[in-house]
């Protein structure tokens, strides 16, 4: 898949600096990192202080036993490389970090040229930067420094700098735009695309993105209404708000996806009011339905009030899926409700369609039962750290295709009920409806209760 041309930024000296962060990372990381520019990965690292969740411009230094011995003398520190670093959950003794882009520089920089002015050392500003963690005092002069240490030091600053979340955005409609991607990208893999199918899909849009995230999508023609079910959610809610329809179908003669996906937003929420998502997943051929509610936890991980009471009322509205006969107590099963819990680690929005974003997704009945115990007097609610049942998204992808998860022979109708409850709850709703005739054996789904 293309995606969004690439921004070159053009740093007048003047411009705010960019949250930066100093990391001690060991060598077998470094290597990792080195090995794959793209690819994510996580370590512990002793400070727990960050200012703030979004990312950082990454100054990575190297391990003692990578600073060189020229001369036989104690040499001064140097820095390895730039990436872009964002801070993840908290332990009981460290941080979870998330390193990204990271490219080793050409040669060892000496980190002192961070801390120098006019070629002296500033000895409080040396003093003030952190071992490690996020760099909170003199950020203007160290980038600065930074920056102008070496052609090639400036080279990595101008590749990494559109990476950053200031170049995507935290508003509260790019966080919707976020929720609808990953959930879009969550389904259409349930509903049997692989990465390249995406290819289709030349340039995503900002400008023609508006409330929805699909509205941005280029180059995917929306399906004709062949049966009853194509078109019925835009038909039935095309005067809410804003409604937008793409259909999604493989070309040639093995039809290995075909499925529609319809975003419906709230005019309330169009007109710039907070609303959440609600993404339906629905297999016509099997009658499955699946649910996630996008949350969004507040400081310190608490679900916020207004999250928990949109949680009941949307529940408390919608229709009840008949319950099926358990052996014993103890048989708990994730077909009784289709409703889940889509929760995110903290970060800004892409446009890339290439992966989920990182995160979780609990099912309602755990949540339910978390936010029932909190209420007791002298609590302050309950926190994404009491949830432990959980799927990272690629897993409840699968389990979701192989007929694992979701409510079976719900009716297309009973489904839009839920969208409806949705909309005047939550305020945005997605509905991915998968045409494919796909069998669903492998788990305890449509086969095990057909």
């Amino acid at each position: 898949m293309t995606f969004a041309q690439s921004r070159r930024a053009d740093f007048p000296s003047s411009a705010r600096s960019p949250r930066l962060a100093i990391l001690r990372p060991d060598n077998g990381l470094l290597r990792l990192l080195d090995a794959d520019h793209t690819k994510e990965r996580s370590y512990s690292q002793p400070c727990r202080d960050w200012p703030e969740v979004k990312s950082h411009l990454a100054i990575l230094l190297a391990p003692a036993d990578q600073q060189g011995d020229e001369g036989g003398g104690e040499q001064p520190e140097r820095i390895w490389g730039l990436g872009i670093v964002r801070p993840a959950h908290e332990t009981d003794r460290d941080r979870k970090v998330v390193v990204t882009r990271a490219r080793s520089l050409r040669g060892l920089v000496p980190v002192s040229g961070l801390w120098c002015a006019g070629g002296e050392r500033d000895t409080a500003l040396s003093k003030s930067l952190p071992e490690s963690g996020p760099v909170t005092v003199g950020a203007d002069t160290v980038f600065a420094n930074l920056r102008r240490i070496s052609p090639d030091v400036e080279a990595e600053v101008q590749r990494l700098m559109p990476l950053l979340d200031d170049a995507e955005g935290w508003s509260e409609r790019e966080l919707r735009w976020r929720d609808e991607r990953d959930a879009l990208l969550l389904f259409a893999k349930i509903a049997g695309l692989g990465r390249s199918d995406f290819s289709e899909v030349r340039l995503w849009d900002r400008t023609a993105a508006q409330a929805a995230f699909i509205s941005g999508l280029v180059g995917t023609p929306v399906q004709p209404m062949l049966d009853d079910i194509r078109g019925q959610a835009a038909t039935r809610f095309s005067g809410i708000g804003e409604t937008v329809v793409q259909a999604f179908a493989s070309r040639g003669g093995n039809r290995s996806y075909d499925f529609e996906a319809t975003s419906i937003t709230d005019q309330s929420v169009v007109d710039g009011r907070e609303g959440s998502l609600d993404a339906y997943y629905y297999h016509v051929d099997t009658r499955t339905l699946v649910i996630l509610r996008y949350v969004r936890p507040g400081p310190h991980g608490l679900f916020s009030p207004d999250a928990r009471h949109s949680l009941d009322e949307f529940h408390s509205r919608v229709h009840r899926l008949p319950r099926r006969d358990r052996p014993s107590a103890d048989d708990y099963s994730l077909l009784d409700d289709p409703l889940f819990l889509r929760i995110h680690e903290p970060e800004p929005f892409t446009a890339a369609l290439h992966r989920t974003s990182s995160g979780a997704i609990y099912p309602y009945d755990q949540v339910a039962a978390a936010i029932s115990a909190a209420v007791e007097p002298g609590l302050p609610g309950p926190s994404v750290g009491a949830l432990t049942r959980h799927l990272v998204p690629t897993h409840f992808a699968q389990l979701v295709r192989d007929g694992w998860f979701g409510a079976t022979g719900v009716p297309f109708e009973v489904a839009l009920d839920w969208v409806e409850a949705t909309i005047d709850t939550a305020g945005v709703a997605l509905v991915v409806v998968d045409f494919s005739l796909r069998q669903r054996g492998n788990g305890s789904g449509a086969e095990a209760w057909a």
